[in-house]
């Protein structure tokens, strides 16, 4: 009986201590509290959505084209692809020569367009398209369907214009083309890029500048001095090959 009464005490307290047990098991249900600004929810917002779109395509054909970027995320990409990506030097390679330029850091978005463009391989296939001797050498375009396609992969996204105080069109300054009709927002073209053979002060203001050649100036005035058409378009296309130096 002694055992007995013994066990029925025991499972008693245990009982007892298990309900005690429970009672002090607090559990947190209270909500969490929203630390993120709503600017800065947006700006989130705006990456996942823009992540969504990033992703390399093909054509018809097998080529590769270009991750899509929405135009109203282009400041957002961009800024995060520039912290991403720090490199200033880049070399065109042409049949004349190499030119070796410096990107800007003052122009941000610029500078990661450009970095983007080469090392996702756009002006692979493009050319020399306007060479004017003592003016400029424009390239980043061409008459190959594949270039347009490559525009069109990345949504032909265009950059806000970004003009630099003091900055100059002079002698080796790299600049963005535009477009000069039907652009009352006076977007730039990030797949056009121009090269200065002297200071132009009309094109002050009007293009942004964002590089200058350090290397290669007699390369892009023997460019400029090539047999053209009607349109100022080299007779012989020349291809340029883009690289970004280390």
């Amino acid at each position: 009986m002694k055992s007995r009464g013994l066990f029925l005490i025991m499972l008693i307290l245990l009982s007892y201590s298990c309900k005690d047990s429970s009672q002090n098991e607090i559990i947190d249900t209270a909500p969490v509290e929203e630390t993120r600004s709503a600017a800065q929810i947006e700006k989130e917002r705006k990456e996942k959505k823009m992540a969504q779109y990033y992703q390399r395509r093909l054509n018809s054909k097998g080529d590769t084209l270009l991750p899509y970027i929405p135009q109203d995320s282009v400041e957002v990409f961009f800024t995060r692809y520039a912290q991403e990506h720090p490199e200033t030097k880049v070399r065109m390679r042409t049949t004349y020569g190499d030119i070796e330029m410096e990107l800007f850091e003052e122009t941000p978005l610029y500078r990661a367009s450009f970095l983007f463009l080469i090392k996702n391989g756009y002006f692979d296939e493009t050319v020399v398209h306007r060479a004017v001797e003592g003016f400029i050498v424009q390239a980043g375009n061409s008459d190959n369907m594949i270039t347009a396609q490559k525009k069109g992969s990345a949504g032909n996204y265009q950059l806000p214009m970004h003009i630099l105080p003091g900055v100059k069109h002079d002698y080796g300054t790299l600049s963005s083309a535009k477009y000069w009709e039907n652009n009352p927002e006076n977007w730039h073209n990030p797949f056009d890029f121009f090269i200065s053979l002297r200071p132009t002060a009309h094109l002050d203001g009007e293009h942004t500048i964002f590089g200058r050649v350090t290397k290669g100036m007699k390369v892009a005035e023997a460019i400029s001095k090539v047999e053209k058409d009607s349109r100022d378009w080299p007779k012989t296309d020349i291809y340029i090959e883009m690289s970004v130096v280390e």
